[in-house]
């Protein structure tokens, strides 16, 4: 995970938290990384008095999730949950920022899933990382064709996979998760049973790894340093 940039898209303003440890490795050591949310969260409250006001508590939990992670920069593309389709405004969308952002690797969800947020995500993101690197929508600029392309969840079997041991910053999962309070309901959890599983890391630091799907043919070339 050696990059100098990674795109990674998500359905909702949380679903990058699945790779928490991977994300706050990378950016400790110099990567940027950008992530792509591609709804505004707007059928995400777990009580009705949140109707109105859910969309705005959502970005603000997603920014404070983005300083726990170190996540450089955060693009929200504000399509409606359970609204996100593959269509051509979308797609092109996501070829411009791919095009613009230069990622060297990007992680997105894989397609084996029960939620059409996270499965269109899956298809819209793989299809404009190809078209990124093809000669077309040129207003977009110059083709980009992003080397590396993972699946951080949504696969259960088929695909090689990359093992990430982030035992050491296990904890900073659960520093994330505790910034969505919006969404306690939904995880099942509150504040102080994810405070009591950073404890109980912190004390015993159990082994953690966070699992990376390979969803394009790499040969080991694409993992050397670049000066070889």
């Amino acid at each position: 995970m050696n990059y100098k940039k990674v795109l990674i898209f998500g359905a909702h303003p949380d679903d990058e938290i699945t790779m928490a440890g991977t994300i706050f490795k990378m950016a400790n050591s110099g990567t940027k990384v950008v992530v792509i949310t591609m709804t505004d969260g707007c059928e995400g409250y777990p009580v009705l008095e949140m109707k109105e006001k859910i969309v705005e508590i959502r970005k603000k939990e997603a920014k404070e999730c983005d300083k726990i992670l170190g996540i450089s920069k955060r693009i929200f593309l504000d399509i409606p949950d359970m609204g996100l389709v593959n269509n051509k405004e979308i797609l092109k969308k996501c070829i411009k920022i791919i095009r613009e952002e230069k990622p060297d690797a990007i992680f997105t969800h894989g397609p084996e899933d029960n939620h059409r947020d996270h499965i269109n995500t899956h298809f819209i993101s793989v299809e404009a990382r190809w078209h990124a690197g093809e000669p077309v929508s040129a207003e977009f600029g110059s083709p980009w064709y992003t080397p590396h392309l993972y699946y951080y969840k949504g696969i259960t079997k088929g695909l090689p996979s990359v093992i990430i041991d982030v035992t050491d910053v296990a904890e900073k999962k659960y520093e994330a998760l505790i910034t969505q309070t919006s969404q306690f309901t939904v995880f099942r959890k509150n504040k102080e049973d994810f405070l009591s599983e950073i404890e109980l890391i912190k004390k015993t630091r159990p082994k953690r790894t966070e699992q990376f799907w390979i969803a394009d043919k790499v040969t080991i070339f694409d993992f050397l340093p670049r000066s070889i």
